[in-house]
C-alpha cells in the first residue's frame, strides 16, 4: 500500500518546483459584477383538460353500434353509441295502448257524470248515484294523467337508446364494443375538451400560499417545444401531508400541439436573488470544462476554472463559482 501511494519515490521540494508560465494581460477587460434578477423555481406537472366527461348508459341494453374511436373529434349532440331499443320501443307501445284505454274510460265516465247530473235535476236518480259518477270521472282523469306520465317515462327511456355527446371534444378512451351489454352507470367512453387545457402542478406550501387565483405564470411544454403565459384557475385548498404541497391548476391558451397528459413545467416566482455576471466571451470552453483568464494585481493572467449557469441573450453569463466580485477577466477576441 505504501509503494502504491508513492512512499518510496523521491519528492520535489515545493520551493524548487517549476513555476507556471505567466502571461501579461492585454486586450479588452471586464469586471465581475453582481446583478439582481427575479428568481424562479421550476415545478413539473401534467397537462389536463379542465372539462373531461365520462359517458355511461342510463339503461341496461345490448350495444348495436359504436360510432367513434379513441382520437375521434365529436360535437355536442353527435350520436356516439346506439343500443338495442326493441324492449324500450315495446314498452312505449304498451303504454300508448293503456293510455288509449284510459282516455276511453275517462270519456265514458264523463258521459255518465253528465247524464246523472241531468237525472238528478229531474229527481230521477239519487244524490249518492250522482256522487259516485263524479268520483268515477275524477278517478278516470287521474288514471289518464298517470298513463301520460308513464308514456313520457317510456319515451325518455327509449331516447337513451341513442347516447349523444353532451359536450364537444375528443374521445380519449373507448371501453365498449358492439355486442357488449351496456350496464347502467358503467363507463363506455371518455371525452375531454382540448381547448381548455391546464397544467396541474404540486407546489410546495411555502410558495403556494403566496399565489392567488388569476396570477400569471410562465409555462413550458418541452414535447411541443413551446412556452406559454398561463393564468392560475384554481388552487386546491388542501396540502398533501406527505409531500407538503398544494395542487395549483394553471390554464393555458388553446394550442393544437398541446395534448392532455403531456409533461409541462411552470415557473413559480420566489423573489429576487443576486447573480455574479461576466461577459459570455470571457469564458473559454475546453471539452466540458470552462475557464476564464483572471487579471491579477500585477497585471498577469491567471487561468481559473469556473462554473457557469444562466446566460442572457448571449451577452452575459452567470458565474456560480471560481470568481468574486470586482475581479477582472480578459475577454477573448472573436475573429
Amino acid at each position: 500500500i505504501m509503494w502504491l501511494s508513492g512512499s518510496f519515490e523521491s519528492k520535489v521540494d515545493l520551493d524548487n518546483a517549476p513555476k507556471l508560465a505567466t502571461q501579461q494581460a492585454k486586450g479588452e477587460r471586464a469586471v465581475a459584477k453582481w446583478f439582481t434578477k427575479p428568481a424562479i423555481e421550476l415545478v413539473s406537472g401534467t397537462l389536463v383538460s379542465a372539462r373531461h366527461t365520462t359517458i355511461a348508459s342510463r339503461v341496461l341494453a345490448r350495444v348495436e353500434e359504436v360510432r367513434v374511436r379513441a382520437g375521434s373529434d365529436v360535437n355536442k349532440g353527435d350520436v356516439l353509441i346506439v343500443l338495442d331499443a326493441r324492449d324500450l320501443q315495446a314498452r312505449v307501445d304498451q303504454v300508448k295502448q293503456q293510455l288509449n284505454a284510459g282516455i276511453t274510460k275517462r270519456n265514458l265516465a264523463r258521459s255518465e257524470r253528465d247524464r246523472n247530473q241531468r237525472l238528478l235535476r229531474q229527481g230521477a236518480v239519487s244524490q249518492e248515484r250522482h256522487d259516485q259518477s263524479v268520483a268515477a270521472y275524477k278517478v278516470a282523469i287521474a288514471e289518464e294523467s298517470r298513463l301520460q306520465l308513464s308514456l313520457k317515462e317510456a319515451q325518455a327511456s327509449l331516447s337513451y337508446a341513442e347516447i349523444l355527446a353532451p359536450v364537444s371534444g375528443k374521445v380519449v378512451d373507448r371501453m365498449i364494443e358492439p355486442g357488449d351489454t351496456a350496464l347502467s352507470g358503467r363507463p363506455l367512453l371518455r371525452i375531454y375538451d382540448p381547448n381548455v387545457l391546464r397544467v396541474e402542478v404540486p407546489v410546495r406550501e411555502s410558495l403556494a400560499i403566496h399565489l392567488k387565483v388569476g396570477n400569471a405564470l410562465k409555462a413550458e411544454v418541452p414535447a411541443a417545444n413551446k412556452k406559454a403565459d398561463g393564468i392560475i384557475d384554481e388552487i386546491v385548498p388542501f396540502a398533501e401531508s406527505g409531500a407538503r404541497t398544494l395542487l395549483v391548476k394553471v390554464r393555458l391558451p388553446s394550442d393544437p400541439q398541446f395534448i392532455a397528459g403531456m409533461f409541462a413545467k411552470v415557473s413559480i416566482p420566489v423573489g429576487d436573488k443576486k447573480i455574479l455576471f461576466i461577459p459570455i466571451h470571457a469564458v473559454e470552453h475546453i471539452g466540458q470544462l470552462e475557464y476564464v483568464d483572471v487579471i491579477t494585481n500585477t497585471g498577469q493572467i491567471e487561468r481559473r476554472l469556473v462554473t457557469t449557469g444562466y446566460s442572457t441573450e448571449n451577452e452575459y453569463i452567470e458565474v456560480l463559482s471560481g470568481l468574486t466580485e470586482h475581479e477582472e477577466v480578459q475577454i477573448t477576441t472573436l475573429n
